[in-house]
């Protein structure tokens, strides 16, 4: 946990999302927490100095990729300085406590579909309407006598609703990892955590210029933990690639294998080198 008493972070708000939860894992509960309306809103708040540091989601284990997230790591010219891991424990939420009375949903699109199944089996007659966040549905379901929100037990205290039923999640050990975006590298205390580095990259539309790409991670014993592909919205099927790497810097094999892999590269940059924590 990084000390942080007087910075400003901002988050996907309103209060009681798991971003806010994120926000509190990384930098303690005495953080000043910004909600925002959505994740342009909050690195656009980076980027204008509003706030030092941002929040957002970047991926579900039991969900996969959030896209929206990615391609804005591409579009900001910010600095991935931190990661940190939530456990997501989803709640049905409602004024009325009771399952059949419920006739619509609210929750975040992830939400929603991690809780697919259960929502299937339980009130399968209701509609599922998609909003900007969790507790953003639980505030709906709070003035909504028929409706029920999927939120953190955090949101069943500050919109005074009842926890009908508790971990709906459909997967086992449901996850989600939020990267800390900032305006410069960032150093943080201790140093003894796990980093990893996550780059961006394009390469000539030629067979095997991929493979070949990542030809030096292997002969530098480098683990490559993640690949994501997007399309690179020039008017043409080609794509850039997202990459985490473990290691950093301080590291002199991730180092060669990068200096490796940027020769190569039509298009490089390095979105981040920062430290890993496991709330």
């Amino acid at each position: 946990m990084v000390k942080a008493a007087n910075r400003r972070v901002a988050y996907l708000g309103p209060a009681g999302t798991f971003s806010e939860q994120a926000v509190k894992a990384f930098f303690g509960k005495s953080v000043c927490a910004v909600p925002k309306p959505g994740f342009d809103s909050v690195l656009d708040a980076v980027e204008a100095h509003e706030v030092e540091f941002g929040v957002v989601a970047i991926e579900n284990n039991t969900n996969g990729t959030v896209t929206h997230a990615l391609d804005l790591l591409l579009e900001r010219q910010l600095t991935i300085v931190g990661e940190v891991t939530v456990p997501v424990i989803h709640h049905f939420l409602t004024q009325a406590g009771e399952l059949g009375r419920v006739s619509k949903v609210y929750a975040h699109p992830q939400a929603l579909d991690q809780c697919r199944y259960w929502l299937h089996r339980h009130v399968p007659k209701a509609e599922l309407i998609a909003v900007s966040s969790n507790a953003e549905g639980a505030r709906r379901a709070s003035i909504e006598s028929d409706a029920a929100g999927i939120a953190p037990r955090e949101a069943a205290d500050l919109y005074d609703l009842k926890i009908v039923a508790a971990g709906i999640q459909d997967g086992e050990g449901n996850k989600t990892r939020f990267l800390v975006m900032g305006t410069l590298a960032q150093t943080w205390e201790p140093f003894d955590l796990p980093y990893k580095t996550s780059i961006v990259f394009s390469v000539a539309n030629q067979p095997g210029a991929l493979y070949r790409m990542l030809i030096p991670l292997a002969e530098n014993g480098v683990q490559m933990v993640r690949i994501e592909s997007r399309p690179a919205r020039n008017g043409q099927w080609e794509y850039n690639f997202f990459i985490d790497l473990e290691g950093s810097e301080r590291d002199p094999h991730v180092v060669q294998a990068l200096d490796a892999m940027r020769a190569q590269a039509q298009h490089w940059r390095v979105l981040g080198m920062y430290p890993v924590f496991e709330a």
